[in-house]
């Protein structure tokens, strides 16, 4: 099965959060991006809308990131 580079994109960020969710810590865009290797700017909007789907969770402010 042949998936879309935003698909692709989407799946390792979710995985990469799941990796992270245990520890209970919000995971930065920055620090997801360089781990999954994905243009953190295109990060961002995919993220933006899994938050839309009730995929992911914001969380804001000096410890923020997503989750």
């Amino acid at each position: 099965m042949k998936l879309s580079v935003k698909s692709d994109y989407a799946a390792r960020a979710i995985l990469g959060l799941a990796r992270h969710f245990a520890s209970g810590k919000a995971v930065r865009v920055e620090d997801l991006a360089g781990e999954q290797s994905i243009p953190s700017n295109y990060l961002i909007q995919i993220l933006i809308e899994l938050k839309s789907a009730g995929i992911v969770r914001s969380v804001r402010g000096k410890e923020g990131g997503y989750l």
